[in-house]
């Protein structure tokens, strides 16, 4: 886990490994609205620190439901 830490973009698959999810919610999360991704050709990356910033924003919000 350390090295997908310091990577600076991260890929579908470390997403998954990351939150612990299925390849189908990870694809399903990727294209919610607001989730931080690139479409490269036919490959989606995510900034590393955008996805931690996106994700810090949905522990906050869950915190306030």
């Amino acid at each position: 886990m350390p090295e997908i830490m310091q990577q600076e973009i991260l890929t579908v698959k470390e997403i998954q490994h990351i939150l612990r999810i299925g390849q189908v919610n990870a694809y399903q999360l990727i294209r919610t609205p607001g989730f931080p991704v690139v479409k490269i050709g036919r490959a989606y990356r995510i900034p590393r620190s955008s996805f931690y910033d996106w994700l810090s924003r949905q522990q906050c919000a869950a915190e306030e439901e």
